[in-house]
């Protein structure tokens, strides 16, 4: 039964609401989709919902920018899996897009009205419509949603085309990270007229004219499927000219439509634009992350373009502004000119740059060349791990763990080394068509060229003395879960492995200095009157600061304890990151890291959190910017900033290795059972353990 009040509250939603529900109600009401008709601000159960028409059991929701948060988005998809449970249909739609496509939004909706619907939502013999064939344009819509799933896979196809050209220049503009537009301007070849008109439909290529051919493919792109994939979707001008042509060639395209062929005044070489991206399927949107986010990924994507092709000049701009631009590298040292080592630099940063190490390898079977990372150059993911195979940017879950693998203990089980490699093989011994958007290969030696890996990154790291220590790493190390294993070979370890104890504790903890010890400078270990309880420190102590700075977060929402540099030191960031800093500089500084952008990539940071001034605060700083890029679209400024303040409490807490004298260890005690959720760390490792004394006696069988 439907109570008076959420009546009364859908009844006022109808009398105010929003214009872009009002937009969208113009064109739903009086029955003039079908002839169906819907009801507005209706209540379904324990729900009220936008839009929806009871007799065909479709239910349209608008959603506004408080849903772009993930606890909001997470509440959406709860109520639309029991709407759905209920029999309805559910649609989506931002209210952008009612807004901006409002023609598309409509056709979306007419879609789902289909014939197989009947009137009371089962389905019926009566209306039920036969199998038949899709038709071409939503055949060729189906294939663009395969290939062309973001913006950035729309450059890279574009940019991919006009290296195959031959070009040696490239600018990129984007606008609205690609939405609105995305143009590359090539000085490559150009095409023939014959050629510009021919481009644009599906499955045709220049790079292949046989099944043998696919075998021994040099060229980045030749699947046929990008160009026209991109004009099913979007609006497409290709504009091209050959040197012996005496003008250009111009064709548009809009989803799929041919709209003018015609002559254009121009350079050699080609030049295309793509205009409102995703404008004809607005579903595909919802998907999206946020703008800055698209963006990165253009970034970065272009970025890999330009480590395998320093031979080419990239310009890549965006809403008018340069974001890179990177001259062709000088061939030998009588030139002028940017070299491959001002390139990187360019685009990684000075920090990272500094700090890798030139590798090569050669055999019988791969040449391998490029630049691995010291072990303290280090990320969360392997998106800092540029490896390329034949000039083409892959992505190889072998090859990343072949590397990780090599550096061994020198780096954290959880942390990637920062690398550039370049693999030239045979053809015939790797097999580029394993994706449809070219990002993985198969190896047909896979396990040689792990090998091949391992020895040439070990035989790299032994050159320059990097090499494990264990005490040193003891020190400075945090223990984890693969390092006790490995060290309790005892009957008491094994026992420990099998029982899976239980974190959490029966009772509060009652300290007494005298049956506290600490053992190995990690755990503190404390008799009960039920056994004994192993602590670890670290986790304790940073529970205990984690909880401390989150109350005076909340409270004053900034980071009261702060230090500021007499002077600002200069931070050096990648491209990448330097966009990130920019889309999060307000948030960072309420956690206590003032940035002010100097040139270029640089940043002049002026303040720091207060308990950082004796850590390494530029290490925190950029794992604190990889958590906000790992994360993508964050839910909101308090979970953001709780993600943060768990790092510096990571980063301010007592270590392994640490010692503790018996007053410290008994504070740290008192301080842990006085904070909420004690149980674990903030990042979900136990901070105590008990051991009761029956299982004690289980291990002496007693």
């Amino acid at each position: 039964m439907i109570s008076k009040n959420k009546t009364a509250f859908a009844k006022d939603l109808r009398k105010n609401q929003t214009i872009v529900e009002g937009l969208l109600w113009q064109h739903l009401r009086a029955r003039q989709i079908n002839g169906i008709k819907f009801r507005r601000q209706q209540t379904i159960g324990k729900y009220i919902v936008d839009f929806v028409s009871l007799e065909y059991k479709l239910i349209i929701e608008l959603d506004g920018g408080q849903h772009n948060t993930d606890s909001v988005a997470y509440k959406d998809s709860l109520r639309t899996q029991w709407l759905e449970t209920e029999g309805f249909k559910v649609l989506r739609f931002w209210d952008n897009d009612v807004s901006t496509n409002l023609s598309g939004v409509l056709e979306t909706i007419q879609s789902s009205l289909t014939p197989a619907l009947s009137p009371n939502g089962r389905g019926s013999t009566k209306n039920m419509i036969k199998i038949q064939q899709l038709s071409q344009d939503v055949i060729a819509k189906i294939a663009a949603g395969e290939v062309i799933e973001r913006p950035v896979y729309a450059v890279k196809e574009l940019v991919e085309n006009s290296i195959d050209a031959g070009a040696d220049s490239l600018i990129i503009n984007i606008e609205n990270s690609g939405l609105a537009r995305i143009t590359v301007i090539d000085n490559g070849s150009g095409m023939s007229p014959e050629d510009v008109k021919a481009c644009v439909k599906l499955h045709t290529t220049s790079k292949l004219d046989s099944i043998d051919s696919l075998s021994s493919i040099q060229t980045l792109g030749f699947r046929g499927e990008a160009l026209a994939s991109i004009a099913a979707i979007s609006t497409l001008t290709v504009q091209s000219k050959r040197k012996e042509d005496t003008g250009g060639t111009s064709v548009v395209v809009k989803d799929g439509k041919v709209l003018k062929v015609g002559s254009v005044g121009m350079p050699v070489g080609t030049q295309v634009t793509v205009e409102n991206l995703f404008h004809s399927v607005p579903a595909r949107k919802k998907f999206l992350k946020s703008l800055r986010t698209e963006f990165r990924h253009i970034i970065e994507t272009v970025m890999h373009f330009a480590f395998a092709h320093p031979h080419i000049h990239f310009v890549l701009t965006h809403n008018g502004k340069t974001i890179f631009d990177l001259p062709k590298v000088k061939t030998d040292s009588g030139q002028a000119g940017m070299t491959n080592i001002d390139r990187m630099q360019t685009l990684l940063g000075k920090d990272v740059h500094a700090n890798l190490l030139p590798i090569t390898f050669e055999d019988n079977y791969i040449s391998l060349a490029g630049f691995i990372a010291r072990p303290q150059m280090t990320t969360r993911t392997p998106h800092k791990q540029y490896l390329f195979v034949n000039k083409r940017s892959i992505g190889d879950k072998g090859i990343s763990m072949a590397v990780k693998a090599a550096y061994g203990t020198l780096v954290e089980k959880n942390a990637y080394p920062i690398c550039i490699l370049f693999f030239a093989m045979p053809h015939e011994v790797v097999d580029v068509n394993v994706h449809p958007r070219k990002e993985e290969v198969r190896f047909v030696n896979q396990s040689q060229l792990h090998k091949i890996i391992k020895t040439a990154v070990t035989q790299t790291l032994a050159r320059h003395d990097l090499v494990f220590h264990n005490a040193l790493w003891q020190k400075e190390a945090y223990f984890d879960d693969d390092q006790f294993k490995s060290s309790t070979d005892s009957y008491m370890g094994k026992v420990l492995r099998d029982q899976k104890l239980p974190w959490k504790l029966v009772e509060p903890l009652q300290v007494d200095s005298e049956k506290l010890i600490q053992m190995h400078n990690l755990y503190l270990v404390l008799e009960t009157k039920n056994g004994l309880v192993l602590i670890d420190q670290h986790a304790a102590h940073e529970r205990i600061r984690y909880e401390q700075l989150l109350a005076e977060f909340l409270k004053q929402k900034q980071i009261a304890d702060v230090f500021y540099f007499p002077k600002p030191k200069i931070i050096d960031f990648s491209v990448s990151e330097k966009e990130l800093v920019e889309e999060y500089i307000a948030m960072l500084g309420e956690l206590g890291f003032v940035l002010e952008h100097f040139k270029g990539t640089n940043f002049l940071l002026r303040c720091i959190p207060g308990l950082l001034q004796d850590r390494d605060y530029k290490e925190v700083l950029f794992e604190v910017l990889e958590n906000v890029r790992v994360d993508g679209k964050l839910a909101d400024a308090d979970t953001v900033s709780q993600k943060i303040i768990a790092y510096l409490a990571c980063h301010g807490s007592v270590k392994a290795g640490d010692i503790l004298t018996k007053e410290q260890s008994s504070d740290l005690i008192a301080q842990l059972e006085k904070s909420p959720n004690n149980a674990t760390c903030p990042h979900g490792r136990p901070t105590k353990v008990a051991i009761d004394l029956e299982m004690i006696h289980k291990m002496f069988k007693r």
